[in-house]
Order: C-alpha cells, then sequence, then structure tokens
C-alpha cells in the first residue's frame, strides 16, 4: 500500500495540491448537506420520533452550536497535533456520528447525537483551509480559493432535493434516516483519499491550549443560544432574559481572559486587524440572516401550504440554484471593483428577495410560483455575498494565522447560523401559532434587519482587498 504523500520542498508546489482541494471541499460538502437536509427533514422527524415543536430548531441548532462553540478550538488542536492528523480524526468521528444519527430511537438521542457530529466537524473543518494554504501559492492559491463557492453552492443545491427524495423514497421504511446515511460512503472514500494524498503534519512546537477560554465561551454560547431556541416552544420572553445576560455577561468574561491568556484561543495579532473583526461580525449577521430564512420557508411551505417534504425541496431548490448564479456574478465583480461593492450589491439584492417573501407570507393565497420566484431572488443575493466576505476578512494573513484566522471565521460561520436558526425560527413559530398570515413576513423582516445591519458594516471595507 502507498503511503501519506510527503511534505515538499520549501518553495515547492505540492504534487497532489488539486486533491487536497478536492478532499477539503469533499469535507465543506458534508457539511453543507447536513446543514440545508434538516431544514426539510424536520417536520419528517417530527412525525416520526415525536417532540415538541422545538424539535425541529433543535435538530439543526444542536449542530450548529456545537459546531461553533468548539470550532476555535478544532483550529488550535490542528495547529497544536498536526493538521492532516486532526483531519482524519474528525472524518472517522464525523461519519460514525452521522451513522449514529439515521440509527436514533428517540428525540433527545438524536439532539445529542446532532450535537457530537457538529463537534466532530468541529475538529474536521478547521483544518481544511491551512491544507491549502500549505499545498497551494501565489496565483493558484486564488484560484483554489475560487473553487468555494461553486462547489458549495452545488452541496446546497442537491441538500435539499436530495433529503425531499429520500423521504420520498423510503427505502426499506428509512425514510430521514436515509439522509443521514449518504454521509457513510462520501466519509469513507474522503478517509481513504485523505491518508493517501494528505501531506504529513510538520513537526513543530506545541501549543497550549486555553481551557479556561473553551470553557468560558461554550458556557456563553449555550446560555445565549438555547434561551432563543426554547422561545419557539415556550412563548415567552421573561423567563429567556437571565440566560441571555449571564451568556453576554460570560462572553465579556471570555474576551477580557483571552487579552490575559499567554495562549489565546485566537492569536492577539488577528484581534487587532479591524478588517478581520468587521469581517466576523459581518460573517454573523450574513449566516443568521441565511440559516434562519431557509428554515423558515421550509417551515412555511410544510406546515401551513401543505407541501410533502419533497415540494418542500422543491421550492428552496431556487434558492440553492441562485447561489451558484450569485457566487459567479460576484465573482467577477469582486475581480473588477473588489469585494466591498460585490458584498454590498449582493446584500442589496438578498434583501430586496426577502422583501418580496415578506409580501407573499401577507398576501393569501398567494400563486404557486411566487414563493419559488422570490426564494430565487434571496439565493442569487445570499450566494454572491460569501466569496467577497471570505475574501475581505481573511486578506493578508501571514503564514501560521490562517488557522486561527479560519478558525474564527468559522466560528462566526455557525455561530451565525445557530443564531438565525434559533431566534428567526422561534419569531415564526410564536407568531405561526397566534396570527399565522404575519408569521411568514416578520421573520423576512427580522432576516433584512440582520442583512442590513451585515450591509453597514461592509460599507466600512476598502473596495479592493490588499
Amino acid at each position: 500500500m502507498i503511503g501519506p504523500a510527503a511534505e515538499p520542498p520549501h518553495g515547492e508546489p505540492y504534487r497532489w495540491r488539486w486533491q487536497v482541494l478536492a478532499l477539503v471541499l469533499a469535507a465543506e460538502a458534508m457539511d453543507i448537506l447536513d446543514t440545508t437536509t434538516v431544514n426539510v427533514i424536520g417536520p419528517s422527524v417530527q412525525r416520526s420520533l415525536g417532540g415538541a415543536t422545538g424539535l425541529v430548531q433543535w435538530i439543526a441548532a444542536a449542530y450548529t452550536l456545537s459546531f461553533a462553540v468548539l470550532l476555535v478550538t478544532g483550529a488550535r488542536l490542528g495547529d497544536r497535533y498536526g493538521r492532516r492528523r486532526m483531519f482524519l480524526l474528525g472524518a472517522a468521528a464525523f461519519t460514525a456520528a452521522s451513522v449514529a444519527c439515521a440509527l436514533a430511537p428517540s428525540p433527545v438521542f438524536l439532539v445529542a447525537l446532532r450535537a457530537l457530529q457538529g463537534a466532530s466537524a468541529a475538529l474536521l473543518l478547521p483544518q481544511g483551509l491551512g491544507l491549502v494554504y500549505r499545498a497551494f501559492s501565489g496565483d493558484e492559491l486564488g484560484k483554489a480559493l475560487g473553487f468555494y463557492a461553486p462547489v458549495l453552492s452545488v452541496a446546497a443545491v442537491a441538500g435539499p432535493l436530495l433529503a425531499g427524495g429520500l423521504i420520498a423514497w423510503d427505502a426499506f421504511g428509512l425514510g430521514w434516516r436515509l439522509t443521514f446515511l449518504v454521509n457513510l460512503p462520501v466519509g469513507l472514500v474522503t478517509m481513504a483519499f485523505a491518508s493517501r494524498f494528505l501531506p504529513h503534519d510538520v513537526e513543530g512546537v506545541p501549543r497550549a491550549l486555553d481551557l479556561r477560554g473553551v470553557l468560558l465561551l461554550g458556557l456563553a454560547m449555550l446560555l445565549v443560544v438555547y434561551p432563543l431556541i426554547d422561545l419557539g416552544s415556550a412563548r415567552a420572553i421573561w423567563p429567556a432574559l437571565p440566560s441571555l445576560a449571564l451568556g453576554l455577561g460570560l462572553l465579556a468574561l471570555f474576551v477580557r481572559s483571552e487579552r490575559q491568556s499567554p495562549h489565546p484561543l485566537l492569536a492577539r495579532v488577528l484581534m487587532q486587524r479591524r478588517t478581520f473583526l468587521r469581517g466576523l461580525l459581518s460573517a454573523v449577521l450574513y449566516f443568521a440572516a441565511a440559516a434562519g430564512i431557509m428554515l423558515v420557508i421550509s417551515l412555511y411551505a410544510q406546515h401551513h401550504l401543505g407541501y410533502s417534504a419533497l415540494g418542500a425541496g422543491l421550492i428552496l431548490a431556487p434558492a440553492a440554484l441562485g447561489n451558484v448564479l450569485g457566487a459567479l456574478i460576484s465573482q467577477y465583480v469582486q475581480r473588477r471593483k473588489g469585494p466591498g461593492l460585490a458584498m454590498q450589491t449582493h446584500l442589496a439584492l438578498a434583501m430586496a428577495g426577502l422583501a418580496a417573501v415578506g409580501a407573499i407570507g401577507l398576501r393569501q393565497p398567494a400563486g404557486p410560483f411566487y414563493l419559488p420566484a422570490a426564494a430565487l431572488v434571496v439565493g442569487t443575493g445570499l450566494g454572491g455575498v460569501i466569496a467577497p466576505l471570505f475574501a475581505a476578512t481573511l486578506a493578508g494573513m501571514a503564514e501560521g494565522e490562517e488557522g486561527s484566522a479560519a478558525g474564527a471565521l468559522g466560528a462566526a460561520q455557525q455561530l451565525g447560523a445557530a443564531l438565525g436558526v434559533a431566534s428567526v425560527a422561534s419569531v415564526y413559530a410564536v407568531l405561526a401559532a397566534a396570527v399565522s398570515a404575519w408569521a411568514l413576513g416578520v421573520a423576512a423582516l427580522a432576516c433584512v434587519v440582520l442583512l442590513a445591519g451585515c450591509w453597514g458594516v461592509g460599507r466600512t471595507w476598502p473596495m479592493a482587498t490588499r
């Protein structure tokens, strides 16, 4: 058997660099699939296993919450023990957790296993950008990063359709469980090729892990996100306020602790870069809106319009196809005018699409093609934001900083998704039970506010990358 590829001499391109990129994108695609399929399978899981209204939100939020909490830690573990080693370990754990999710006997087990799946992804995914940075250099690095948005958009297209199709197929009576089992062949192939093509880890000075920071950040995120999710079933805001206040207080304590720690989770040099910090804030706002509105549209299609899981997937498909179109347009604008203008233009388009979604929610009944058309506009706008957002945030990273920076950006992405699933879906759930005609419109308006904040932060970015 051929062993793992050797590390290339310094300054020379890595022989298997394109295979490395393919492996990293395969891992990213698994994450996207597990995020987008949950938008469709939630009601089917609820009918199969039972559970309260909040179950649908927890299936998504348990994954994104554990992912967000542990992602920076996962990046640090890659710095300490080697990215190749952590990539293989994360891929194995993610595949095993996916199979366990498919076998879950109850809602509680499924939510717990989703959290384990998110923790495994937090170990796997932050290694990817560091591996790509090591394998590529110069102009080829830019070309490699240009594959991210189209590939992930295709995964987003496949997710809802795959989930709806598998549930409709219901092979061997497995239904929604098949959506988790599809990770098994992908995970096995990824592990086999990763052991062959990923370069050896470079032995260096081990970096200590700030365990106090890990604990503070984890508790803070749990206390912030949990009450937001619970609002969808409890329908009361006052019990949530103490938890939110304590969570924000612990978050402030975490920031103070990181400034004093000799081995902070996030490199101090990154905390001094205003563009990087603005990028993190923009990522939280953007992904909160994107994740929140996709889940809400799926719930609206199945609960209010009476569509099946496959029908909900077909309604979401135009949004995913719009992601591909938006990504391609954004690359053209970004090359000519810089990431700032590309991001602002597509955010404006997404907000216009969300306004149309809100109007559809207030117009009862709406035509059968109105919601898919509005979803296409929303998807085109959202799809054009990711590339310039990542480009501007990670511009100018020095060697050795990319792991920590990628981990922080990924954590902001997943934290935003968790907050969006929790807060936006909770707003929809509360209003749907009371005045259903307003539910979709108010949820869409909440996402407009989030994107407006992202647009305001993005206005301060330079028009071109450094």
